[in-house]
């Protein structure tokens, strides 16, 4: 949260909300951003952390399914050393 008034709340997106909005639509772009994102600040993101809040997420999601694969493909870049 940034501030908060009567009737608005302003916040602001950090790495893990970022990541994982990019990753529920799931483009190649995304994908990109996403890794290029984890890539310049590894030091900053908890993967057990982000693994955790996108399942959570994605439990919420009417496509749970859909973007679970997201994520897998997702660690699958991931994992083949790409960042």
């Amino acid at each position: 949260m940034v501030k908060e008034f009567s009737r608005i709340y302003l916040g602001v997106l950090n790495y893990y909300d970022i990541i994982i909005s990019k990753l529920f639509r799931g483009t190649a772009i995304d994908n990109e951003d996403c890794l290029a994102l984890l890539k310049s600040k590894k030091s900053e993101i908890d993967m057990d952390k982000l693994d955790k809040r996108f399942k959570e997420t994605a439990s919420y999601d009417v496509s749970e399914e859909s973007v679970i694969k997201n994520w897998e493909h997702f660690l699958t870049l991931v994992k083949k050393g790409v960042v």
